[in-house]
């Protein structure tokens, strides 16, 4: 009894993330949205309508080869200007080597693609993942940006505002005196 339980814990996940492209994990993770550095606090009608405009944005999408890499110094100053999704995951995943629980995308007006940075154990670093899309990101920016201006900057209160109690930015105080700085794209 025991052995199956672990492996439906342990065994599934590990197997569930060798078949599949890493667009397919997004919809398993606690979707977060970003601005300028903050969680913003979005309702269930609105985070509805970002994964409806998300799914459309990647319809017929592919994993191209990741030329870009982040160093945690840079993620930490690159997620406090704009809008990012954020998705985490209560386990670990791998897809073609690369490990997370974590992923993070910047959502830009007319983008036809998108780096996927990767965070484990609440630390960004490494190649990212690159999804190039058939659709822009137009409408889902849109949608994003219409949350944000309207008023639902509703930013959760125990996080006064910032996202120094959120993993995302739990890096930042770790990684401080790291000096890398450099992305690659």
């Amino acid at each position: 009894m025991l052995g199956r339980m672990m492996f439906a814990l342990l065994g599934v996940p590990m197997m569930f993330s060798a078949i599949l492209n890493v667009t397919d994990v997004f919809p398993y993770g606690q979707m977060n949205l970003i601005y300028n550095g903050n969680v913003i606090e979005i309702t269930d009608e609105e985070k509805a309508d970002i994964q409806s405009e998300f799914i459309n944005y990647l319809e017929n999408s592919h994993e191209m080869p990741a030329f870009g890499v982040i160093f945690p110094e840079l993620y930490n100053q690159m997620i406090k200007d704009g809008y990012y999704l954020n998705f985490k995951f209560d386990c670990h995943f791998e897809i073609n080597g690369l490990p997370f629980d974590e992923l993070t995308i910047k959502i830009n007006e007319n983008d036809q693609g998108f780096n996927i940075y990767r965070g484990v154990d609440g630390v960004f670093q490494g190649r990212c993942f690159y999804i190039n899309t058939e659709n822009t990101s137009t409408n889902l920016y849109n949608v994003i940006k219409s949350i944000v201006e309207k008023g639902n900057l509703n930013v959760d209160e125990s996080d006064n505002g910032s996202l120094e109690s959120d993993q995302i930015n739990d890096n930042i105080n770790q990684n401080e005196s790291d000096n890398e700085t450099e992305t690659l794209n």
